[in-house]
């Protein structure tokens, strides 16, 4: 899908406070290393992440995703009473119901004829939600919508490290479980809107998506832990990235060469060299986040894309592709001309 009218006119993002560095997951899991003989030091090693990030206990996913959006609307002229949709995209969840959406609607104060749904789409949700509010857009029948995403990993990384202490816990547990204690946690915003609302240039242009779902049973999460089967999940993802970059090219003109950044799902190390290696990608035109953040979720290409225009790595002109693997398996890129 291709896009002429639809442009992102503000981001904003939030990060919690706690640092849970990996060598403190380490030591609280010693006991299993021993018997496994694992030398401290692995973990971090293995998947490049130094730490990750707790929200306090007390904080809702929703409560995350309303802080994500008053930093975005805080740039931007478009009143609140100008939105016409919201939709959450987060992995996480206050409840079953009502709708993330729907308690982010109340906390911002948006109008009563503001539309607010969730989106669920793994850590593709918020590419999809961004999807779906511009298909409404480039037709005519909104002209702006909040994109939100709140996540926290803390319950399910507490989880799995109670259930990794348990006398009897060994191999098979620290591999299933091994993907769980990757998690992060953020909170992120984008404001879309048609070009007579936009105060900015930066231009939405379309995405593509491709499915492999035969696979859809490599990565099963629950809200106290994600079982993966890692080798597999790694193979089967990128064969189904290289074959959407494809598609990418083709319909919406991107190339290694034309884009001046790419916003990568942020999942580890292995993921993030095997996707760049995979697509020809420059290592300097993908920034990692994960490092010090670990895998956020849905929060994970949109927080790249704020933090590559805070440091200045995207000019205006330039375009930057949005890019992300999700459960399923799923694939979506997108085009942006900042």
């Amino acid at each position: 899908m291709r896009y002429k009218n639809v442009y992102i006119e503000a981001l904003g993002y939030v990060l919690p406070e706690l640092e849970v560095r990996t060598s403190e997951i380490e030591a609280q899991v010693a006991p299993l290393y021993r018997r496994m003989g694992i030398k401290p030091g692995w973990l971090q090693a293995v998947t490049g992440i130094r730490a990750r990030r707790f929200w306090p206990r007390t904080l809702q996913p929703s409560d995350v995703a309303t802080r994500a959006a008053k930093e975005a609307l805080k740039s931007t002229s478009i009143r609140p009473e100008q939105i016409n949709t919201i939709v959450s995209t987060s992995v996480c969840k206050d409840y079953i119901e009502p709708s993330v959406a729907a308690l982010v609607h109340g906390k911002l104060g948006l109008s009563s004829q503001c539309t607010n749904f969730d989106v669920g789409n793994a850590c593709l949700g918020f590419l999809t939600g961004m999807m779906a509010v511009a298909d409404q857009i480039e037709l005519g029948r909104i002209e702006a919508a909040l994109v939100v995403a709140g996540e926290s990993s803390r319950l399910p990384t507490e989880a799995t490290i109670e259930r990794l202490q348990h006398p009897d816990a060994g191999m098979r547990e620290f591999r299933d479980n091994l993907a769980t204690l990757t998690l992060g946690s953020a909170g992120v915003a984008m404001l879309l809107c048609n070009e007579k609302l936009a105060s900015s240039q930066h231009r939405f242009t379309g995405g593509v998506t491709q499915a492999a779902t035969e696979w859809s049973h490599l990565c099963v999460g629950t809200p106290t832990k994600m079982t993966t089967d890692p080798t597999k999940l790694l193979s089967e993802g990128v064969a189904l990235a290289k074959r959407t970059w494809i598609e990418a090219n083709d319909k919406l003109g991107l190339s290694a060469s034309n884009v001046a950044e790419f916003a990568l799902h942020q999942v580890g190390r292995a993921n993030h060299d095997a996707v760049i290696q995979a697509l020809n990608i420059k290592p300097t035109k993908a920034l990692r986040l994960y490092i010090d953040n670990g895998n956020v979720g849905a929060c994970g290409v949109p927080l790249t894309l704020a933090k590559l225009v805070e440091q200045g790595r995207i000019k205006n002109g330039q375009r930057a592709a949005l890019m992300g693997i999700g459960s399923g398996l799923n694939v979506m890129m997108m085009g942006v001309e900042w």
